[in-house]
């Protein structure tokens, strides 16, 4: 980075979000959570490691990469789930400046 560019000084700048999915946005903390409550099996225990099991960049092709988001989906069917995790997302864009 150049010298006057700083992580400080990119995360002060105003930003606006271009294309994001409510389904794709899920704190791994949440989804814990919810799978907990719900009975919902997930492919990690933690939410590191969740993290690490939901991340699409390891999708050899469209089916594995969808699959990540049929599990989000699992967790989102209930009116007060979607409200939780959407106000989520507002929190964690307001936190990056968006």
């Amino acid at each position: 980075m150049a010298p006057d560019v700083t992580r400080e000084r990119i995360a002060a700048l105003p930003k606006a979000e271009l294309h994001v999915h409510l389904d794709g946005s899920l704190r791994p903390a949440t989804m814990l959570e919810l799978a907990e409550v719900q009975g919902v099996t997930l492919p990690a225990s933690d939410p590191d490691g969740l993290a690490k099991a939901m991340n699409a960049g390891d999708s050899r092709n469209l089916g594995d990469y969808l699959d990540k988001f049929a599990t989000t989906l699992s967790l989102m069917q209930e009116p007060e789930v979607l409200e939780r995790v959407a106000y989520e997302l507002a929190e964690d864009s307001a936190a990056e400046n968006v």
